[in-house]
């Protein structure tokens, strides 16, 4: 792609779109950045040069706007998710009528390439909630805009990621770990790694691809709390918490949520709940790294940096 081209992204803000934007700014590339607040997002303008990379305040669900914002790009990119459901947000309306209306728009407007970031596990037939709005957006993009990419990545881990932080907090002020399916299994995927595929992508103007990406181990729930216990140097009672339980308790904290709001935290939500009934590993027949000769940053290192606030010593 040439440097005079301009790439979109939509959620360039968020945990791995930040990362996909630094990618792509070393490239030389010009990128259109879709925020909802541009100026929480000023600090994406360090990741190039003076004018590289543009801020514009917006809303993927804004479908008369979709238009203005990717007009006169050669790639457009949805980095847009989100992991439980409010008041003003649904899975079904961000992960498949927003991501649709963007393919939609973007194939209309002439945009040669479509990079859509879904999640490992993603599928019309899961029995969580989230899982199966993924799956159903996967389609409607492709629906839209055929030769799109997709791109489905495992638990991603870095500095500012939810799921070790979260944990690494809760064992600070709790002598026990709540973990629900201790045996589902992960594979744990860096989240500079993910956006290196994503920059690769957008660099050979690939199509039509149907990534899975996960890191070359292979961890269960409990031996990711161990692993986090063991570099924080905290000893904590890793307690199970069975399926039935947890779905009562997720049903109930979704229902409160709905009453009342985001006064009433997503600690854990049923189709968080029902998206660890299942594995989520890499398929044997799918594209991954060693596709694009990159080797996956192993989790053991990357991990003191993550949790190094947090280490008792």
């Amino acid at each position: 792609m040439s440097c005079m081209e301009v790439v979109t992204v939509f959620g360039g803000s968020g945990f791995l779109g930040r990362y996909v934007v630094r990618q792509l700014a070393s490239q030389g590339l010009f990128i259109r950045v879709i925020v909802r607040n541009p100026n929480e997002a000023l600090f994406l303008r360090v990741y190039g040069k003076v004018g590289q990379i543009q801020l514009i305040g917006g809303d993927i669900k804004e479908e008369l706007k979709i238009q203005e914002y990717v007009k006169g790009s050669s790639c457009v990119i949805n980095c847009v998710a989100t992991f439980f459901e409010t008041r003003s947000q649904s899975f079904n309306v961000l992960h498949v009528s927003a991501a649709k209306n963007l393919a939609k728009v973007a194939k209309k407007e002439g945009v040669s390439q479509f990079i859509h970031i879904s999640s490992l596990g993603a599928s019309t037939e899961s029995t969580s909630q989230l899982q199966r709005s993924k799956g159903a957006g996967e389609e409607a993009v492709l629906e839209c805009f055929p030769n799109a990419n997709i791109v489905r990545p495992s638990l991603i881990f870095g500095i500012e990621d939810t799921f070790f932080n979260r944990f690494a907090k809760l064992s600070s002020i709790s002598p026990f770990i709540p973990v629900v399916g201790p045996e589902t299994k992960f594979q744990p995927v860096y989240v500079d790694d993910v956006a290196k595929v994503i920059s690769m992508l957008v660099e050979t103007g690939q199509k039509k691809k149907y990534l899975e990406l996960g890191g070359d181990e292979t961890y269960t729930f409990r031996e990711l709390i161990k692993l986090l216990l063991a570099e924080i140097k905290r000893k904590r009672l890793i307690l199970k918490i069975p399926f039935s339980i947890a779905r009562v308790m997720a049903a109930t904290n979704d229902f409160f949520r709905l009453i009342l709001g985001d006064v009433v935290p997503a600690f854990l939500t049923l189709a968080q709940v029902k998206s660890l009934e299942k594995d989520n590993v890499v398929g044997r027949d799918s594209d991954k790294f060693s596709d694009f000769k990159i080797a996956p940053k192993k989790l053991k290192i990357v991990l003191p940096t993550i949790v190094s606030r947090f280490n008792k010593s």
